[in-house]
């Protein structure tokens, strides 16, 4: 399967800036741009700067306002669970009317990795068909800077916790391929995003291990090149229907959960 896909759906985009590296296409036009360059159709996007700031309400705030009016970016808040103001990024996401993706990146914001932690927001995420995405590293940890030491989450205890919320979807992103055997040999709740699977041909090895009905298409642009992940697609031997399946097709199935 070497042909150009019609369609894709990339549920890992960001916008923003990261202190410790100058990125390109840290703006939404610039990004935009890029993507459709890449027969991206829709882009789920979050805000860098919610990572780092101290409360990721103004990120998120901010990052509502610039996605206004443009139906191809669907933004994606990000919760702080060690934040008591937490449940106003639900209500926020409510509000607005177009989130679809809650984000949780729990090495970057200290909590734990538990479902009494967890339960609050997933009994509020069910109730308004939000998805959740649990964020496994923004960065390999070899090309952290020295100061920033953040481990990632424990694959073993990350599905232990999301297997007690079977009825929410939940979507990893930027999984490394030693961690889904973990995943999806032991929950059915769980998508994962290609943007770390890493082999020859990962689309066919996925397809022969284990099935394509979970996996995403995200290129975590813009901390990656958005050509390392369409590659994946377009340079395989598994068939145009396998990755038109990773391309879009397991996107709208799993979105049309959010509008039941």
């Amino acid at each position: 399967m070497t042909s150009t896909l019609d369609a894709v759906i990339d549920f890992a985009v960001w916008t923003g800036n990261w202190p410790f590296l100058k990125l390109r296409y840290t703006e939404l036009p610039a990004l935009k741009v890029k993507l459709q360059s890449q027969h991206v159709q829709q882009a789920f996007v979050a805000p860098i700067d919610a990572i780092l700031e101290q409360d990721p309400m103004r990120a998120n705030k901010a990052l509502l306002a610039a996605t206004a009016g443009d139906d191809y970016f669907s933004p994606v808040l990000i919760a702080d669970l060690s934040f008591a103001n937490w449940e106003e990024v639900i209500e926020l996401a409510v509000t607005d009317g177009h989130v679809r993706m809650i984000k949780l990146l729990p090495s970057y914001h200290m909590y734990e990795v538990d479902e009494s932690v967890f339960e609050p927001l997933v009994r509020l995420t069910q109730q308004h068909r939000l998805l959740i995405s649990f964020q496994m590293r923004v960065e390999d940890k070899r090309g952290m800077y020295p100061l920033l030491n953040v481990n990632d989450p424990d694959i073993v205890r990350v599905v232990k916790t999301l297997s007690y919320f079977p009825e929410q979807p939940f979507v990893l992103s930027n999984p490394v391929i030693g961690e889904l055997v973990q995943v999806l040999n032991s929950v059915d709740n769980v998508y994962v995003e290609l943007e770390s699977l890493e082999h020859a041909d990962v689309l066919l090895q996925l397809k022969q291990l284990y099935t394509l009905d979970r996996i995403l298409y995200g290129s975590h642009a813009p901390f990656f090149i958005p050509e390392a992940a369409l590659s994946k697609l377009k340079v395989t031997d598994a068939t145009r229907e396998d990755a038109e399946q990773v391309a879009f097709g397991n996107a709208r199935r799993l979105l049309e959960w959010c509008v039941k």
